[in-house]
């Protein structure tokens, strides 16, 4: 784990994948932090759809990098017992207090973080059936145009149960909560660029019939 790993150029990635990307079958599935885009997977997969899960990726990405990692933000980031394993939210709670050191997480995750998005995506395709790519940082890491994928889903909610939602999941303070809001995209700006909008304000039931409208809709704009 403490092996130094080269150094992963995103702008060869995107010569490589950018110029001829285009996910036929794939849909984009976003929102904003704590809104329940994880429910919303899960009920995709109940209804027989792949899903590839850019946080799932991410987990693996983080201790792929652990030794890189902590020469970075120094061993405060390492679970105590073990051998190296990113404790995740000491990472974040240095991140997300501090710009600067976010994007240098983002430098030496992200290109990785795509490029297994990008295989699995294409890996799918060969299937010619739909399938969601689940990203939380869909339009902050270049949306459509870096993806290329056509459709996109948000799911959204009130800011009041995000925050209910961010305390209670991560066990974090009102303040920590709101800077991991405020880390992203403003969620109105996410759902004026979204093709169909799910929101997760209610109940698991209100939310299993809203994603079967939303199946129903996404059959019917594709269609045309």
């Amino acid at each position: 784990m403490g092996q130094k790993l080269e150094k992963v150029d995103s702008s060869s990635l995107e010569s490589t994948f950018a110029k001829s990307l285009s996910l036929r079958y794939g849909v984009a599935l976003t929102g904003g932090i704590a809104c329940g885009k994880s429910s919303v997977s899960r009920l995709l997969q109940a209804r027989g759809f792949e899903i590839i899960c850019a946080d799932s990726i991410a987990h693996c990405v983080l201790e792929e990098c652990a030794g890189v990692l902590v020469g970075t933000f120094g061993k405060g980031i390492v679970e105590s017992n073990g051998p190296i394993t990113i404790n995740r939210k000491a990472l974040g709670e240095i991140v997300f207090s501090d710009p600067a050191k976010r994007t240098l997480l983002e430098s030496i995750t992200h290109p990785r973080i795509y490029a297994q998005i990008i295989a699995k995506a294409c890996m799918l395709e060969a299937r010619k059936k739909w399938y969601f790519l689940d990203i939380p940082l869909f339009f902050e890491s270049g949306g459509r145009a870096r993806y290329g994928v056509d459709m996109v889903v948000c799911v959204s909610a009130r800011e009041d149960l995000q925050l209910a939602r961010l305390m209670q999941r991560n066990t974090l303070t009102l303040e920590q909560a709101k800077a991991r809001i405020q880390s992203q995209m403003p969620l109105g700006q996410k759902l004026a660029q979204s093709d169909i909008v799910i929101d997760n304000s209610s109940t698991l039931p209100a939310l299993e019939a809203k994603v079967d409208s939303m199946l129903r809709e996404l059959a019917m704009r594709i269609k045309a």
